[in-house]
């Protein structure tokens, strides 16, 4: 049980944003956005903040390719922040440098 819990609280956000990133490619939009915030959530409550930033930016992703480019714009920034706090200076200039808009 306690294996259990543990390997909940390591791959929960994992598989959250797999399911996100499926329902998100066969249409289920309204799914997709669910998983991708439970996704963010369970990444911060359990302390990953590097993948917390990869799920926001993947959810930016995700409203970039459905046209809400101003949804688009608050996980892009949202992600650059936690790449940032998470030290990866590199990839927060990339992801500034590569936003389409």
């Amino acid at each position: 049980e306690c294996f259990e819990q543990i390997g909940k609280s390591n791959n929960e956000h994992k598989l959250l944003l797999l399911e996100a990133e499926i329902k998100s490619r066969i249409g289920e939009n309204d799914d997709a956005l669910k998983k991708y915030q439970l996704a963010i959530v369970a990444a911060e409550k359990n302390g990953f903040t590097h993948e917390q930033a990869i799920a926001n930016e993947r959810a930016a992703d995700f409203f970039l390719r459905n046209n809400d480019k101003a949804t688009a714009s608050q996980y892009y920034g949202e992600a650059n922040s936690l790449y940032l706090k998470w030290g990866a200076q590199g990839k927060a200039d990339d992801l500034c440098k590569n936003i389409p808009f």
